[in-house]
């Protein structure tokens, strides 16, 4: 049955369809249900990278994302991925009260479905089902080929475009051979002519809708790439924050005191930390401290001072400022942006990214 039945309790709701002997589930619920997702701005989203990797590794021969449907079987190895609470829920919401409902009479008809979707369902379940009726059809009347076409469309109108070209396309044959069973009758043969005109333009119409679609999740992967590509890009040093205080260089930060036997902060260094205008830190650097992070810095300073010397102070005042461990930087990127006369002229330029 290519319908699609939806199932829900209090916690979970899900699609269902069965195709020929297998019974499918859709993708999203199902990520969903079985924890594959994230949180952003307070809308939660399914994690399609990883449901698709663990997909591929199951043996899935094609990724799956929104409107798509997964195979029952499938969707069990993500549950035992999934390793929660929520995914042994989910397993037992199948297990006990989907499947048994889809296969207590075989076929599943929903308590909303009409009259007429029952018959079609019933008329024009299989390829063989389709063409008996095609071929029974008359010209004119309730049982005319036009009305036949047309119940057919309504029957196939939830299928996917793939599914929907194949049948209409059957559809075309099968007109093929019933103009040739009825050529000797003029009148007939034009009308079944004129439906298979009719079928060929449904036809273009979803083999365009396809195209479209295809175009459009191109167009996304696309973007997407283009996204990470301008994440990857150096940052332009108007993206950096600005500090209007100078760079420190390392080999002043600190000096052995022979007296207790120990390495201790210089005294230049000490007012270089207390002077520092912390005011001009930003709140919220925009990034996620649990992550792994990628140092930009940039120096305006004097010409015989190397920028490279002045990274582990700023460094070690930031992290310390913003109460994390700098063992989070992965890769440094440090420039020299300017040239200045005097010391107390410099400048700090600082960014950071999630790697």
């Amino acid at each position: 049955m290519k319908n699609v039945q939806v199932f829900k309790n209090d916690v979970f709701e899900v699609a269902v369809r069965e195709n020929g002997l297998i019974v499918e589930f859709e993708a999203e619920a199902s990520a969903k249900s079985l924890g594959f997702i994230q949180e952003k701005n307070s809308k939660v989203y399914v994690r399609w990278e990883r449901v698709n990797d663990y997909l591929s590794e199951f043996g899935l021969p094609h990724t799956v994302g929104k409107g798509d449907f997964i195979p029952e079987s499938y969707v069990y190895m993500l549950a035992m991925k999934g390793e929660n609470d929520l995914a042994v829920s989910f397993q037992k919401f199948i297990a006990f009260d989907v499947l048994p409902a889809i296969r207590k009479n075989k076929v599943y008809i929903d308590p909303s479905a009409t009259d007429q979707e029952i018959d079609n369902a019933v008329r024009f379940a299989t390829p063989q089902k389709r063409r008996v009726a095609l071929m029974e059809a008359t010209i004119d009347g309730k049982s005319s080929i036009f009305n036949v076409y047309d119940d057919i469309k309504q029957y196939i109108k939830r299928w996917t475009a793939d599914e929907k070209i194949k049948a209409m396309e059957h559809v075309e044959r099968v007109l093929l051979d019933k103009k040739d069973t009825y050529q000797n009758d003029i009148s007939f043969a034009h009308k079944v002519e004129e439906l298979r005109r009719i079928v060929a333009t449904d036809l273009d119409k979803v083999k365009n809708w396809k195209n479209g679609t295809i175009k459009r999740k191109l167009n996304k992967q696309i973007e997407e790439l283009s996204d990470k590509v301008d994440e990857l890009r150096p940052p332009s040093i108007d993206d950096y924050y600005e500090v209007n205080y100078p760079g420190f260089s390392h080999n002043y930060m600190y000096e052995h005191n022979d007296r207790i036997n120990k390495w201790v902060k210089t005294k230049a260094f000490k007012n270089w930390i207390n002077n520092f205008p912390y005011d001009e830190l930003p709140y919220d650097t925009g990034i996620d401290w649990d992550k792994p992070i990628k140092m930009y810095l940039a120096f305006t300073h004097k010409k015989s001072m190397d920028v490279h010397n002045l990274e582990k102070a700023i460094i070690d005042l930031l992290f310390k400022h913003y109460g994390y461990d700098d063992n989070l930087i992965t890769a440094i990127d440090n420039q020299s942006v300017g040239i200045v006369s005097e010391h107390k002229d410099g400048k700090t330029y600082f960014m950071l990214r999630n790697v």
